[in-house]
């Protein structure tokens, strides 16, 4: 009986191996090496990479070569039997690739204190950390130059809104590319990280590293309905809100449904300081009119961005991601947050109040303040004649 079931099994196995042989859709990475693991075993042999298999016995070589030799042999064994698949590309992610990086650097640690080590370690962790919340655990081999942007973008915006240092970045910056490099090199991994990573680091001390977008490409390009094939309607309609208020990323994706008011005779947002989702400055705290494609959001979303709210590092990271892979920006110096820039521009350029920018920028007033500021419906003057989309 024993010879019964196990003659079964080793059946099934044949079939499902054949079957995959005939299948040539595309298969996820994991799965891909799995395939490649199972066909060396089913043809008894244990599967190793090919730096490791040169230094084999020339028996195991030979047994290996003479089997593909065989008729019945698919080509495709050559992966399986020779160690022709990069195991270490298909799996390993970022996470795994830092555990990695430990093991490789011991010299930077030797006669170090506990202390000290952690302390080595800390800003590494860090980084890594801070790229994953961006741009999710990659496997290594899929890290792309959009992503290292995207990390870059994510960065720029931190320091334009927090007030926070050059320095901070590009030492993550700089962790991240090195920790990677250090891995790839170690594993003889053919990913070109030193191409990935190039120029990226800021220059300090601060310059205006976002370039601002021409009314013309934002209308023409960036919220042509024939470029958002594929993009989610959230992600369109975020687009347009920013692109006629100006608003931080942050401040969109925190507005709560009583925030939002449509129905009277000027429509507004109103960006408010929570205890639980408090502002970047106090001064941040304002009143917008909509107009022109902001309205347009805002009555496609009355309750706000709820799949978004407190979560603005997702949201920006798929957008930047989506527009720079379709290559919806003019250059690398563009992102999502040069729509803001751009909303600057457009109230210089019609000779705006300062005092009104200010307001509706959410920046510091650099004189004395005195009364109440801008009327709503004297904002709404100024935004309808920097409004992208007309009436």
């Amino acid at each position: 009986m024993e010879a019964v079931s196990r003659a079964a099994s080793l059946d099934k196995q044949i079939n499902e191996y054949w079957a995959s042989l005939l299948n040539d859709a595309p298969v996820e990475d994991g799965d891909l090496l799995k395939r490649i693991v199972d066909r060396a075993k089913l043809l008894d042999f244990r599967y190793q990479s090919n730096s490791k298999l040169v230094n084999s016995d020339m028996d195991e070589i030979l047994s290996r070569l003479l089997t593909l030799l065989d008729n019945n042999t698919n080509p495709k064994d050559e992966d399986a039997l020779l160690g022709l698949a990069n195991t270490e590309t298909m799996t390993m992610t970022i996470k795994q690739a830092l555990n990695r990086y430990w093991d490789f650097t011991k010299d930077k640690t030797m006669n170090k204190s506990e202390n000290q080590i952690r302390k080595w370690r800390a800003p590494r962790v860090k980084a890594i950390n801070n790229f994953i919340k961006v741009c999710g655990n990659l496997q290594v081999h899929k890290v792309s130059r959009d992503d290292a942007l995207t990390f870059r973008d994510w960065w720029i915006s931190r320091i334009e809104d927090e007030k926070l240092s050059e320095t901070s970045a590009n030492k993550d910056i700089i962790h991240v590319k090195n920790i990677l490099q250090t891995v790839c090199d170690n594993e003889d991994l053919n990913i070109p990280i030193d191409n990935i990573f190039r120029k990226l680091t800021l220059k300090e001390r601060f310059f205006q590293s976002r370039k601002p977008l021409s009314s013309e490409h934002i209308n023409g390009v960036l919220l042509n309905p024939d470029n958002h094939n594929g993009l989610e309607n959230d992600l369109v309609y975020f687009l347009h809100a920013m692109a006629d208020t100006g608003a931080r990323s942050s401040e969109i994706t925190g507005l709560e449904p009583e925030d939002i008011v449509l129905n009277v005779p000027v429509p507004y947002i109103s960006i408010k300081d929570r205890p639980y989702r408090p502002l970047k400055t106090p001064h941040s705290a304002r009143v917008i009119p909509l107009v022109g494609h902001s309205l347009f959001a805002f009555k496609k979303r009355p309750n706000g961005f709820t799949k978004y709210r407190d979560k603005t590092d997702i949201l920006s990271s798929k957008l930047n991601k989506y527009l720079r892979s379709n290559g919806l920006f003019p250059s690398e110096q563009h992102s999502v947050y040069s729509l803001r820039h751009s909303f600057q521009d457009r109230l210089l350029a019609v000779d705006a109040p300062d005092r009104i920018q200010a307001e509706l920028m959410g920046h510091k007033f650099h004189r004395p303040k005195y009364g109440d500021g801008g009327s709503l419906e004297h904002k709404y003057k100024w935004m309808k004649k920097i409004q992208l989309l007309k009436d």
